[in-house]
């Protein structure tokens, strides 16, 4: 055979691979060179999406990845819109955000996402009103090796049902002034609630009147000290850890609970050695800032807030919250997450097929994976309740999430079901104790039962 002929031979073959390839379709490239045609839209669908704290820039960079995702032929031609709004503005209290959000879903504008807070959904009553992830999204065994242990109490039930799927836990951390530690020759934060006495004690500055100057510790009060209502509740978990049988670890009506009210109470009675704060002082987190305390405990998204109040001025330090026993550590935990409601409007073009809550659930399963909620929790700074990438920051000490993620592996939380209520109740028992002329034992008995009573009422 001559070359000529083979050259023939092969330029048919060449040819007819050629036709063939662009009669399926020209694998391998988006299109077909050389070739015009009307390229069909993907039909058009809007999520509309709503919590109390976020920017919509924190959602930004997942939303244009899920709606990349959703264009493709195989995960459904659609072009997805969601839209996200920050209903608090610039903060208001969960009882407000929670009526907002009711009223929309009354009036058939109800979001098709909605954030909630962790213990909202550990009670029937909330979990009636949002729907479950489809068992091909996520079932349960995933779940517990993808996330922190608190996320399953508190959002699955015994059936193994799954309401959320979570993004951040935020925990209760140690914040202290380091230029006045180390002027009192103090190293090393407090390791456990001992030190945090001592060095509270020592901190503490008063004039010859016996006024507090300075205060060691924002620590013992009620209205005047951030989330106090978290910090006992913190101390009665860790008081009645031993006693798993319960429930929850939030039972007033054991020694436990009575030892941490006693404990926390104490830092505000002039009659102990540990006094270092009072109901004339200002609210803990300007008391801190403006060096008038030198200890306050908080959350992670403070970090910012002190920043901001003090120029980025202040010496702080972060360091683990103390333990009442190391061997059983237990941190509080408090993160909102997002669930899809069993009543919401769905904003998508005539003749679409696409379910608004099937399509809510995967994208919240396409948000919630690793290499997505990190674009989330690098935005918004929070610590991870992914369990790889919460030892991913902590293990980052340069991360100021560090501290806050490597407690999320111990972290606890308990019901109630009306978070502004029951808030309300336990500040108001603070307050009471601290401010009563007669600070004994009775009194605390009083007000902790009139607390307890008020709290079971809620569930």
């Amino acid at each position: 055979m001559t070359k000529q002929k083979i050259s023939f031979i092969g330029f048919i073959i060449l040819f007819l691979l050629i036709v063939a390839w662009y009669i399926t379709g020209c694998p391998l490239v988006d299109k077909c060179p050389f070739v015009r045609f009307e390229q069909e839209e993907a039909p058009k669908v809007i999520l509309t999406f709503v919590g109390p704290a976020d920017n919509a820039s924190d959602w930004t960079a997942i939303f244009s990845k899920f709606n990349t995702y959703k264009k493709r032929p195989e995960n459904g031609f659609l072009d997805v819109t969601i839209k996200y709004e920050r209903i608090c503005d610039p903060i208001c209290n969960p009882g407000d955000y929670e009526d907002i959000v009711r009223e929309r879903q009354y009036e058939d504008e109800g979001p098709n996402i909605f954030m909630v807070q962790n213990s909202w959904l550990s009670l029937q009553k909330n979990k009636d009103r949002v729907l479950p992830a489809p068992k091909e999204i996520m079932n349960l065994v995933k779940f517990e090796n993808t996330f922190a242990r608190v996320t399953k109490n508190d959002l699955t039930d015994k059936d193994g049902n799954i309401y959320a799927l979570p993004f951040y836990i935020d925990t209760l951390a140690l914040y202290y002034d380091n230029d006045a530690f180390l002027n009192e020759n103090l190293i090393k934060p407090p390791a456990d609630w001992d030190e945090f006495k001592e060095y509270a004690e020592q901190l503490t500055i008063f004039d010859k009147n016996g006024d507090i100057i300075r205060s060691g510790a924002a620590f013992g009060g009620g209205s005047n000290v951030n989330r106090s209502q978290d910090i006992l509740m913190l101390l009665v978990m860790q008081n009645n850890i031993s006693n798993e049988r319960a429930k929850n670890l939030v039972s007033f009506n054991n020694k436990g609970s009575s030892a941490a009210v006693n404990f926390y109470t104490d830092f505000t009675n002039p009659a102990r050695k540990v006094y270092t704060w009072n109901d004339d002082q200002m609210y803990s987190i300007d008391a801190f800032t403006q060096k008038k305390a030198v200890m306050m405990v908080n959350y992670s998204h403070h970090i910012e807030n002190v920043i901001n109040k003090t120029g980025n001025n202040l010496n702080f330090k972060i360091a683990p919250i103390p333990q009442l026993d190391k061997n059983n550590k237990v941190n509080y935990a408090s993160y909102w997450v997002p669930v899809v409601p069993k009543k919401a409007f769905c904003g998508k073009a005539a003749k679409t097929s696409a379910n608004c809550y099937s399509l809510a659930w995967e994208f919240l399963n396409f948000a919630a994976k690793k290499e997505n909620a990190k674009l989330y929790l690098d935005s918004t700074k929070k610590p991870a309740a992914n369990l790889e990438l919460a030892k991913e920051q902590f293990t980052d000490f340069n991360d100021q999430r560090s501290v806050f993620a490597g407690q999320i592996f111990t972290a606890r939380s308990w019901e109630h079901p009306d978070d502004s209520l029951s808030d309300r109740i336990l500040v108001k028992m603070i307050d009471s104790i601290i401010t009563t002329d007669e600070k004994n034992k009775e009194s605390v008995y009083k007000a902790m039962t009139a607390a307890a009573r008020y709290i079971d009422g809620l569930n």
